[in-house]
């Protein structure tokens, strides 16, 4: 995790990623890309939900430096002073600050405190209430949301165009995102109706870059229009130009394009939220802190409240594996973000959510909602190599 100091405001400034294979360092890290091109216009995003503004953002030249992005970060005002002589000011200092979580959402959560009421909104309390008795067994309605898939790398898109896009390959954490966001009142309608053109903001080389068209239902996958609006064009208003969130979308584009959690649990707030807040009800636990009755506590109390749990996992550590996935050794196995949907005491498994898609695992077949026991599950994010943990 990367720490940022200071507190986040709430309104203000307030767990899937894609496959990482060991070319990808952690966390989906990457170098910044040194090339920006053209991102889709607003008239080709269709769909309700927060549309950055991509016009106000200083990476639409055609090229951009390492430096020269980490100059546009913003950070501290630094007081501009003149002399009796009036001499001109100094040159504003720009120091670009990591990410951090609030450290008052945290807290809250912890103690109980974070609520989700009758509407779909969330209530902080005050006081924490009684610990609460959770059912042996619940599970969320995956009529709809197993169905939730990324596209492939290549055919054809909603409108038959073919297409070869090799990135869609890595949107594990917008398709986990769009399954979280599924249960949320605020974007339920936008999960599923979403629909419009989209293409990357940054052209990172031979098919990966196509521009493509995707709905919010289909025989083929749910919920293709509301990934690749995450992936390619969310921009929560106080992450925008910041150094972890330089461009728009839920993924950092650059020579390895890839999810980072502290972009998906901005993400996921804001939209929850419905662009009000990045502080909102989700919050992260490395795999460093976590045990398997904390996961277990996690996973039941967001159940409770009709939201799932998103974990980043090791697709296979050798002797456990994603039910989509063969089991092969940690170090030919790939990162990877999936939901957790439900929970059996009695059994001593999970229901997990797996949006992955056709040319995504390493079978060659679609994901969807599978029961796996509670052991393989910790055991396989506590593999996972960027120490990613859960959003709860």
């Amino acid at each position: 995790m990367r720490s940022r100091p200071g507190t986040r405001i709430a309104a203000g400034a307030g767990v899937v990623l894609c496959i990482v294979f060991a070319w990808q360092a952690a966390a989906c890290s990457g170098a910044e890309p040194t090339s920006v091109g053209p991102s889709a216009s607003a008239s080709e995003v269709a769909g309700g939900g927060p549309t950055p503004d991509t016009t106000a953002s200083p990476l639409d030249t055609a090229a951009a430096s390492p430096t020269d992005i980490a100059a546009l970060a913003p950070s501290a005002t630094v007081a501009a002073t003149r002399s009796a002589t009036r001499s001109p000011s100094p040159a504003p200092k720009f120091i670009a600050h990591p990410w951090t979580a609030d450290p008052s959402l945290v807290a809250a959560k912890n103690e109980g405190r974070v609520t989700i009421d009758s509407s779909g909104k969330v209530v902080v309390l005050t006081s924490a209430p009684p610990a609460p008795q959770y059912p042996a067994t619940a599970a969320l309605d995956v009529s709809w949301s197993r169905n939730i898939q990324e596209p492939p790398t290549q055919g054809k898109d909603a409108r038959g165009t073919a297409y070869t896009d090799l990135n869609y390959k890595l949107l594990c954490g917008p398709g986990a995102a769009a399954a979280v966001l599924y249960y949320w009142p605020a974007t339920q309608k936008l999960v599923t109706t979403k629909a419009g053109y989209f293409v990357e903001p940054v052209n990172v080389g031979k098919n990966h870059y196509a521009k493509t068209y995707w709905t919010g239902q289909a025989a083929t996958g749910n919920a293709r229009g509301m990934i690749l609006y995450l992936a390619e064009v969310l921009w929560p208003t106080p992450d925008k130009g910041q150094s972890w969130w330089a461009r728009p979308g839920l993924m950092r584009w650059s020579a390895h394009p890839a999810t980072y959690v502290e972009n998906l649990v901005d993400g996921i707030n804001w939209e929850a939220s419905g662009g009000a807040s990045v502080s909102y009800f989700y919050v992260t636990v490395p795999a460093a802190a976590l045990t398997a009755a904390a996961l277990l506590s996690h996973v039941k109390a967001d159940i409770s409240m009709g939201v799932p749990v998103v974990v980043a996992v090791r697709t296979s550590d050798g002797t456990h594996s994603l039910t989509f996935w063969k089991v092969k050794a940690k170090r030919s196995s790939g990162n990877h973000f999936v939901t957790v949907v439900g929970y059996d005491d009695t059994a001593g498994t999970y229901q997990v959510l797996d949006t992955c898609g056709l040319t995504c695992n390493d079978r060659g077949v679609r994901a969807g909602v599978s029961t796996m026991s509670q052991a393989a599950v910790y055991a396989l994010i506590e593999a996972e190599s960027d120490n990613d943990g859960i959003l709860w």
